[in-house]
C-alpha cells in the first residue's frame, strides 16, 4: 500500500513514530496541527513535575509488565513440574501393573503379586482377567 506523505493521518502516524528530532522538525514544517502539538509537548516536557510524574508512570508500567512476565514464567514452571510429577506417577503405576501381569503369567499367587507390587488384590485380579482374555 502506497503512503501519501501529504495525508495528515500519515503525518500524525510518522510524528508518533518519530525517532529523531529531525524527523519531527520536518513534520512540523508540513503540518500546523503537528507544530501545535509539538510546541505543547516541549512546554510540558520542561515542567519537571510533569516529567517526573510521567517517568513514575512509565516505571510503574514497566514494573507491572515485569511482574506479569515473572508470574507467567512461574506458572509455566509450576505447570511443567506438576505435569512431570503426574507423568512420573502414571509411569510408576503402569510399571507396577506390567510387573503384576508378568508375575501372574509366571503363576505367582495373586496375594504375593499384590504385596510385591503394592497393588490392591482387586486390581491384581482385574489385571489377571485382562491378560487371560
Amino acid at each position: 500500500m502506497e503512503r501519501d506523505e501529504n495525508d495528515p493521518v500519515v503525518q500524525w502516524m510518522e510524528f508518533l513514530d518519530a525517532r529523531t528530532k529531525g524527523e519531527i522538525e520536518m513534520l512540523v514544517k508540513k503540518n500546523k496541527d503537528i507544530k501545535k502539538a509539538y510546541d505543547l509537548l516541549q512546554v510540558i516536557s520542561k515542567d519537571e513535575k510533569a516529567r517526573m510524574l510521567y517517568e513514575a508512570q512509565q516505571a510503574e508500567i514497566s514494573d507491572q509488565l515485569t511482574r506479569i512476565k515473572s508470574a507467567e514464567a512461574k506458572g509455566r514452571a509450576e505447570g511443567k513440574a506438576e505435569g512431570e510429577a503426574k507423568g512420573e506417577a502414571k509411569g510408576k503405576v503402569v510399571a507396577k501393573e506390567e510387573d503384576a501381569i508378568n508375575f501372574l503369567k509366571l503363576g505367582v499367587d495373586e496375594e504375593v503379586v499384590a504385596k510385591g507390587t503394592g497393588l490392591s488384590i482387586k486390581k491384581v485380579q482385574e489385571l489377571k482377567k485382562k491378560y487371560q482374555n
